[in-house]
């Protein structure tokens, strides 16, 4: 399976986890929808780290690092301000109706900047020896 098929996947997993959290935080608790939909993505990131390192772009070799770490919540916060971005402007635009196709449409919109990130910054391939730990 390809690196694209693993991401994909695990986003797949990721984002039920991202949609399920922002709803009940809506629905549920109240929340604003960007406030919502933040904290439903700042969960399933820290899920997707773990999976992504392990599975997605994992080795044989590949372990968790602090330096990796790092660089993906750098990805993340810009992944997730085109998300709350997306959120926030289609909410703006349907008075709020419809939460789940603008936590959908938002979602979809920063996966493209998650897996850029992620595949050619944050999981880049680095030469041999210099894996930080």
């Amino acid at each position: 399976m390809s690196a694209f098929l693993r991401f994909f996947a695990v986003t797949l997993v990721g984002l039920a986890l991202d949609l399920a959290l922002a709803l009940a935080l809506h629905r549920l608790a109240g929340a604003p929808l960007w406030l919502a939909a933040s904290a439903g993505f700042v969960v399933a990131a820290g899920a997707n780290y773990v999976l992504h390192q392990r599975w997605s772009f994992g080795h044989a070799h590949s372990r968790l690092s602090a330096r990796r770490a790092g660089a993906y919540l750098a990805a993340s916060l810009l992944t997730l301000a085109v998300r709350a971005g997306i959120v926030a402007l289609l909410a703006r635009l349907t008075g709020g109706g419809a939460a789940l196709a603008i936590l959908i449409a938002g979602a979809g919109g920063s996966f493209a900047v998650n897996y850029a990130l992620s595949r050619w910054v944050v999981f880049a391939p680095r030469p041999a020896g210099r894996e930080a730990a």
